[in-house]
């Protein structure tokens, strides 16, 4: 059976970035030379000022909320000042300041907290217009046949009087009437029963 040749574990140093062999005599040989040493204090270094850092940081905030809340005392201490109703309640060295004041358990809402909304739907009602009833008159029978005797008895006199012709009244030269008929073209000088006048040609705009 031939042999394979199998590698070793590696060590990775997170100082120095580079990979070196797994065995503990290679790791504290590495770990016992200058340039890992130097690379160590380097890193120390960077935390130390880091922290260094993030504490000024965060001294400067606390000053900084503490002067906000001092502005925010006596602007409140002042607009109770000029409430004459606070100082005859309190007394003037006894008003009190905001952090004095109990707020609703419902103001202390932390301000990075979502809220959420709910919001419903609207509902649209489409209305339509109901259509009024249109009664119409219902004539009886006798009514109706009334009129139709009235209508046959118009169309005959007018059939009538469309076979017989009309009769339009003239003048002669001498000024005197006479009749003549549109239909038979007889003339006369009686005047019939119905005949249209001169007047009432000239009312119907016909040429006399």
């Amino acid at each position: 059976m031939s042999e394979y040749w199998k590698s070793g574990e590696r060590h990775f140093c997170t100082f120095c970035k580079c990979w070196l062999a797994g065995n503990k005599i290679s790791i504290d040989l590495h770990e016992r030379g200058n340039h890992h040493k130097s690379m160590v204090k380097v890193k120390l270094d960077q935390l130390r000022k880091a922290s260094i850092e993030k504490e000024h940081q965060d001294k400067q905030l606390n000053q900084t909320l503490g002067q906000m809340e001092r502005a925010a005392n006596e602007s409140f201490r002042r607009d109770m000042a000029s409430n004459s109703k606070n100082i005859s309640t309190y007394g003037e060295g006894n008003i009190p300041t905001s952090s004095d004041v109990n707020l609703p358990s419902k103001l202390k809402r932390q301000i990075n907290q979502p809220v959420q909304v709910q919001c419903k739907k609207p509902k649209f009602i489409l209305k339509v217009p109901t259509p009024k009833p249109v009664f119409e008159p219902i004539s009886t029978s006798t009514e109706s046949n009334e009129q139709d005797e009235t209508e046959k008895e118009e169309l005959t006199t007018s059939n009538n009087n469309n076979q017989e012709g009309t009769w339009y009244e003239s003048k002669t030269e001498t000024q005197e009437s006479f009749y003549w008929n549109d239909i038979t073209g007889e003339s006369t000088w009686t005047p019939p029963a119905v005949y249209l006048s001169i007047e009432q040609q000239r009312a119907k705009g016909l040429k006399v």
